[in-house]
């Protein structure tokens, strides 16, 4: 295989939605050609990102470590994501502050310091994760950060996780209406994110925003929108939207009836503001029934589409 074709197969791989496994294999044998032949870190990267979706965290994590070893910001990045969660079976706060750290600054390709590697540091700070806790520095650390992500508009900014941060620190100094603000700009920047990438974790964001969002402020039914279900589901009983004239139902129930059990969220070290996310309802929709809203939103479909993709579609949302 030559360079140019290596670089074509990657090419095309990268704009097909649906490649055989046959286009995989060829995929990643490009790869691996192009790691071989330039050393370049971002073709490790790009490799471990492959296996990282398909599982296979052994090999996400081997080829994250190569590109880190080349100094390379973005694999630091991923890699304090990987021992933070346990990604691949085991935690490790203190390789994921080290990573978080050198993630956090400039490298040598011209890449930024990532600011997804700077709140999650921060966080690290906060809850005294391989650091003695320091609320001062994470507040510190958070105000820095947004001063540099408010007016970015890229969707693959943390806009959204650093503004509900920053919502729980003004919501702790007493500034209750700018923190609803926040959270408000976070609830819609992530709604747009997620027509495009309903990633679990941004998923799970999200609920933590509205939550948060309507401990601070009221519930205002005439300006509902699809994703306040995630605070009206936390009581028993039915809800309605209208999509096109259609009315769509569901159920939110205690019991845990059907193909899924009722479920929780993540753990207690993932801020919303200063609190704990608050553990969901069972959802029933169209005869399923899913552990709560987050797996809900992970799943269902209407019409072949993910109810997140056609979000804006909704409108008055309302308990029945």
């Amino acid at each position: 295989m030559t360079y140019e074709d290596a670089q074509k197969i990657i090419y095309e791989f990268r704009d097909n939605e649906s490649p055989t496994e046959d286009e995989e294999f060829l995929y990643t044998e490009a790869l691996q050609q192009m790691i071989t032949g330039t050393g370049k870190p971002e073709y490790m990267s790009e490799l471990a990102w492959y296996y990282c979706e398909r599982k296979r965290f052994d090999l996400e994590l081997k080829y994250l470590e190569m590109a880190a070893e080349c100094g390379y910001g973005p694999a630091y990045e991923e890699l304090g994501y990987m021992w933070y969660y346990g990604q691949h079976g085991e935690k490790d706060y203190a390789k994921a502050f080290e990573y978080y750290t050198k993630g956090s600054q400039p490298d040598r390709y011209g890449n930024e310091g990532s600011l997804w590697s700077q709140y999650k540091l921060a966080d690290m700070y906060r809850f005294g994760c391989a650091v003695e806790k320091d609320e001062a520095r994470y507040c510190a650390m958070i105000e820095d950060a947004w001063e540099k992500v408010k007016s970015r508009t890229r969707l693959n900014e943390p806009v959204p996780e650093i503004a509900l941060r920053l919502a729980g620190i003004r919501s702790e100094q007493g500034q209750t209406e700018e923190a609803v603000k926040l959270l408000t700009y976070a609830k819609n920047f992530l709604a747009e994110r997620m027509s495009y990438d309903a990633f679990w974790g941004h998923i799970e964001v999200m609920g933590r925003i509205v939550r948060f969002l309507y401990k601070l402020t009221e519930w205002n039914e005439e300006e509902a929108d699809f994703y306040d279900l995630f605070y009206l589901t936390r009581k028993p009983g039915r809800y309605a939207m209208e999509r096109f004239g259609e009315t769509v139902e569901l159920e939110a129930a205690e019991d845990e009836s059907g193909d899924e059990a009722a479920g929780g969220s993540t753990g207690t070290t993932e801020p919303v503001g200063h609190t704990e996310a608050a553990r969901g309802l069972a959802i029933r929709y169209d005869g399923r029934w899913y552990r709560n809203f987050e797996d809900f939103c992970k799943k269902a479909e209407i019409e072949g589409r993910k109810f997140t993709t056609v979000y804006d579609e909704f409108y008055d949302i309302r308990r029945m």
